[in-house]
């Protein structure tokens, strides 16, 4: 009898953990950020605070895996504790994982005044941007940008200048992120059904990430039968109503009955824009 309880617990025990493990899947957009480029040598040190505020950038969005390509940027970030840095929502670059997309930049122009009598230091910066599909190795749909400083505040060191040009790129930046990226999210619910088809859907994506009316999105089923996660596509649907930050309802104009028989099965299904890839 105890041989028995005990390999009903070990049972339970070991279908809690895949539970649980599948819960904590993550299906954000993957993104690789390269080490940035600087027109030379001396240039390449700030190159890489740019690099770090980038990648602090697409973080604080909570819209990205992040995988620092070559750890430089990370280590930059840790060493001058730059505020809102999150480690755990960092990916280690790793073989094994493949970016979806890769962010490449280059600082085209740094330039440093002296100015209180040689007492502090103004910094101007131009960055280069491109986000690149990593599989088709083609740049995405408004994928290219240039950031220029404006109106940086006068700081005592060179150092602290730059920082300080970097800041004011930081809101043009952002938005970028949210308009050039395709957005992927979960559909986590079946509002509305006919005869086994889905018709309504609710996404677990809102105004925060940049969800609009009438954006398109294709949907994708999730299958970890090999080991790693496979999608596949199933249908399409389209966003009728954005209901809050974090919510929108959405259309099902194509695979409903797909999209009705995965979910009902407990399957993962996500959904990824079509309006900038």
């Amino acid at each position: 009898m105890y041989k028995s309880i005990s390999v009903l617990f070990l049972f339970l025990a070991l279908t809690a953990f895949k539970t649980n493990a599948q819960e904590r899947e993550d299906y954000r957009l993957i993104v690789g950020v390269a080490k940035f480029k600087a027109a030379n040598v001396k240039q390449e040190r700030f190159a890489n605070m740019v690099s770090e505020r980038v990648l602090d950038v697409l973080n604080q969005q909570n819209r990205f895996q992040v995988i620092d390509l070559d750890g430089t940027a990370r280590k930059q970030a840790i060493s001058v504790s730059q505020e809102n840095y999150k480690s755990k929502n960092w990916i280690e670059a790793n073989k094994t994982i493949s970016a979806e997309y890769t962010l490449t930049g280059f600082v085209t122009s740094i330039k440093f005044i002296r100015l209180n009598a040689g007492k502090g230091y103004k910094a101007t910066i131009t960055y280069t941007t491109k986000i690149i599909n990593t599989e088709s190795g083609e740049i995405i749909q408004n994928g290219t940008a240039t950031f220029s400083s404006s109106n940086s505040e006068i700081k005592l060191t060179p150092e602290s200048a730059f920082q300080s040009a970097i800041q004011t790129t930081v809101a043009p930046l952002s938005a970028y992120f949210s308009s050039s990226f395709p957005i992927k999210l979960n559909l986590v619910r079946i509002e509305k059904e006919k005869k086994g088809k889905a018709q309504t859907v609710l996404l677990d994506g809102g105004s925060k990430i940049g969800s609009t009316e009438g954006k398109k999105f294709e949907v994708y089923f999730i299958d970890n039968s090999l080991g790693k996660p496979l999608p596949k596509f199933i249908g399409e649907l389209k966003i009728t109503r954005v209901l809050s930050e974090d919510f929108s309802e959405a259309k099902v104009t194509d695979g409903g009955k797909e999209i009705h028989k995965y979910l009902t099965d407990g399957k993962k299904i996500i959904c990824k824009s079509l309006n900038n890839d």
